[in-house]
């Protein structure tokens, strides 16, 4: 440890193998953080963080320790409260970048907030969804009390945690926006076969899970299928496993003559990559979103975006997309067409406006602004 240097423990118990937004949140703030002017620990499950995340982060003067605490639930509490307590002398911070606040903690510290879609949707957490909510909610008051400093990840959901959880705590929220260089790692994989049934499409990317809100998509485009131009039509990636009956039918209802709507399945982030670079416009209808790293994708990868009027997603984009109604399936339907009819015009337009926007947006400064808010985090006891 090198002398005067004041010592943080970061959380990356849920970092996954399959690397997720959340993933994403904490590999990139660590990446960029500047680890000389602390000593860093960053504690990770065995065999979750990639190998090349491990000796970026152990080059930089990181140490990295594995440890066996669930990445969410009740028993993470008690692992990870038990390994804090074993080990709070060797720290002075600890920086906690996901949802999941650990409630046994007895040192200072800053966390993250990334979105309450739990709240809105707990429909998603599956069985036992309201115990889950119920749980997922009180973790989050703990941290809000607990922590010296709160990061939320958009003013949108700043302004959810304050409506939900009551104005007390607004004074320690601040904005911290995510970035999108973590995008220059995955070069489109030219050899990859876009097996796509027509000339032009537009991309969607995404789960079935409500919130994202394929059904009023697949709706959307049902509408309008007999007034798409001949080689047009839309390609969706992820994970298609868990389609609905009620989805299913509008698939085959859409594709009944000929098929309009084409899905890949889960892709290769470089073959995803090679997806964004030839699709004609992304098309992103999320109903909730705490920030929206796809809007970024579209702005990086020089596509014009058609995008949700809701939740956090105006916030990001500004004036570089063309907006719709996400619950008006006709307005969704005739944007697309308006699109369409539109295309040269209009991907000019969105296309500079999205490269413009992008630069208000980075992952360094984001580690930037996390450093500055630990340092208050450790001199504002009273916080």
């Amino acid at each position: 440890m090198s002398s005067g240097k004041k010592r943080i423990l970061i959380d990356g118990t849920t970092i996954s193998k399959k690397t997720d937004g959340l993933s994403q949140y904490i590999l990139n703030t660590v990446a960029y953080l500047d680890a000389d002017e602390f000593d860093v620990t960053l504690i990770v499950r065995t065999g979750e963080c990639p190998h090349w995340a491990i000796e970026k982060f152990e080059s930089k003067g990181i140490t990295v320790k594995t440890v066996n605490i669930k990445p969410i639930g009740p028993l993470r509490d008690v692992q990870l409260g038990l390994y804090l307590l074993r080990n709070r002398k060797k720290f002075d911070l600890a920086f906690i970048p996901s949802n999941q606040f650990p409630v046994f903690i007895g040192i200072p510290t800053v966390y993250t907030i990334h979105d309450l879609i739990y709240e809105h949707y707990p429909q998603q957490l599956g069985r036992l969804a309201g115990l889950k909510k119920c749980y997922l909610h009180f973790v989050v008051k703990v941290g809000l009390r607990k922590a010296k400093y709160v990061i939320a990840v958009s003013e949108n959901t700043k302004k959810d945690i304050i409506r939900i959880h009551s104005p007390k705590r607004a004074e320690k929220i601040v904005v911290v926006y995510e970035g999108w260089e973590h995008l220059t790692k995955y070069k489109p994989d030219v050899s990859a076969k876009l097996d796509v049934p027509f000339d032009h499409y537009i991309l969607y990317v995404g789960s079935t899970r409500q919130h994202k809100n394929l059904d009023n998509l697949l709706l959307a485009i049902q509408k309008i299928k007999d007034r798409l131009p001949a080689g047009y039509g839309v390609v969706c990636v992820g994970n298609t496993s868990f389609f609905s009956q009620k989805q299913i039918d509008a698939i085959n209802n859409i594709n009944r003559e000929k098929e309009i709507i084409h899905f890949t399945g889960w892709l290769t982030d470089e073959e995803l990559s090679a997806y964004f670079k030839k699709s004609i416009a992304f098309i992103f209808p999320s109903l909730c979103e705490g920030f929206g790293i796809p809007v970024l994708e579209a702005f990086y990868y020089q596509i014009p975006l058609l995008l949700s009027n809701r939740s956090s997603l105006p916030e990001v984009a500004g004036d570089a997309a063309l907006y719709f109604d996400p619950t008006d399936v006709d307005d969704m339907g005739e944007k697309i067409l308006y699109f369409i009819e539109n295309q040269v015009t209009l991907t000019d337009e969105l296309v500079n406006k999205g490269t413009n926007r992008l630069n208000l947006f980075s992952w360094k400064s984001a580690s930037k602004k996390i450093c500055e808010y630990i340092h208050l985090g450790m001199l504002n006891e009273k916080c």
